[in-house]
């Protein structure tokens, strides 16, 4: 799975918009729509504080051919 899709399911499953995720993790919505996206990739801080607000690991964010460890 994508760090894109990984992103975009675990927000949806927290019941977190953009601009929610964004505060929390000290991003604009942007930057988080570019990561949907598969635009962008974040800084090692940017995905430390993602992985934190998403409640995994930042491993758990990388791309790879695994799913979401629940």
């Amino acid at each position: 799975m994508k760090f894109s899709d990984k992103v975009y399911y675990l927000r949806k499953k927290k019941g977190l918009t953009q601009v929610e995720l964004a505060e929390k993790a000290n991003v604009s919505q942007g930057m988080i729509w570019l990561f949907e996206a598969g635009r962008r990739k974040p800084t090692k801080n940017t995905e430390i504080q993602l992985a934190k607000v998403l409640g995994v690991k930042p491993a758990d964010l990388m791309d790879d051919e695994r799913g979401i460890a629940e």
